[in-house]
C-alpha cells in the first residue's frame, strides 16, 4: 500500500486524512452496537453543554471490533490540561447479577451486566497516572460471559473537538507491548467495538460507549498507521 507522511513525519497510510477514512468505514458498520444507543451516558465531571438524557446525538457512529497486525501503531490520545493525572482506582464485588464502577475524574463508567459473571468477583479499574488516558483492569485475564460496557466522556481530552478527536477509538494493549512511547506512540492488538456520541450542529465527539470482553490493559487512540521499514 502506498504511504505518506504527515507533518508530524509519521508515516500513514494513503487514502485521505485518518478522521474521514475513519468516519466513512464506521458508517459502514451501524449495526454492530445498537443496543448501546439506548442507554444514559451522562458524565459527571465534565463541562455541560448539553443534556444526554433530554437531547439525541446529532451523529451516532458505530465500530466494530479489529485485530490488528503486529507492525500495527497508533497515537496515544493525551489528557486535557485540567486533568488531573494523579492515579486512581475502584474497586468493588461484582456477582452473578451484575453492577456498576465509576470513575468520576477520569469520567469513565464500567457496566456489568446480568449474567457476566458466574461467581463474585472482584473488579478493580486503575486510572493510570500521567499524560494518557489509559487505563489498567483487574484481574488480569479475566473473561466476561457477556459483553461488558465501559462508557468514556471525551471533554477532557486533550483532542476533544479536533478532527483527531472526532476519530478517537479504543485499544487494548498485550502483555509485553503497553508502553507508550516518547512520540506518543502505542502498539495496540485490538480496537474494540464502539459507539461514538456526537452532538452540535457542527457536531463534535462527546462520549464513547464501547465493549469489553475481556481485561485488561485498555487506552484511547487517534489516528492509527502501520510503521514503514525504511531499510526495505
Amino acid at each position: 500500500m502506498p504511504n505518506t507522511t504527515s507533518k508530524e513525519g509519521i508515516p500513514f497510510s494513503r487514502g485521505g486524512t485518518m478522521s474521514s477514512r475513519i468516519l466513512r468505514s464506521l458508517i459502514l458498520t451501524a449495526g454492530a452496537l445498537v443496543g448501546l444507543a439506548c442507554g444514559d451516558y451522562s458524565r459527571s465531571t465534565s463541562p455541560v453543554s448539553y443534556n444526554p438524557k433530554l437531547l439525541p446525538p446529532t451523529l451516532t457512529v458505530r465500530a466494530s471490533y479489529t485485530l490488528l497486525s503486529s507492525g500495527t501503531q497508533a497515537r496515544a490520545v493525551k489528557w486535557g490540561s485540567n486533568h488531573s493525572r494523579v492515579e486512581q482506582s475502584v474497586s468493588a464485588v461484582i456477582g452473578p447479577d451484575g453492577g456498576t464502577l465509576s470513575l468520576p475524574g477520569s469520567d469513565l463508567t464500567m457496566i456489568v451486566p446480568n449474567g457476566a459473571l458466574s461467581a463474585p468477583t472482584t473488579i478493580t479499574i486503575v486510572g493510570k497516572g500521567g499524560a494518557y488516558v489509559a487505563y489498567e483492569m483487574l484481574p488480569h485475564g479475566l473473561h466476561f460471559l457477556k459483553p461488558v460496557t465501559a462508557v468514556q466522556g471525551l471533554q477532557n481530552t486533550a483532542l476533544y473537538g479536533t478532527d483527531a478527536g472526532n476519530s478517537i477509538r479504543t485499544a487494548y494493549l498485550p502483555e509485553g507491548r503497553d508502553a507508550i512511547g516518547a512520540d506518543d506512540s502505542a502498539s495496540p492488538s485490538e480496537l474494540q467495538a464502539a459507539t461514538t456520541y456526537f452532538y452540535g450542529a457542527k457536531p463534535v465527539a462527546e462520549t464513547q460507549a464501547w465493549i469489553i470482553n475481556h481485561f485488561s490493559r485498555y487506552i484511547l487512540i487517534s489516528n492509527v498507521w502501520v510503521l514503514v521499514d525504511d531499510s526495505a
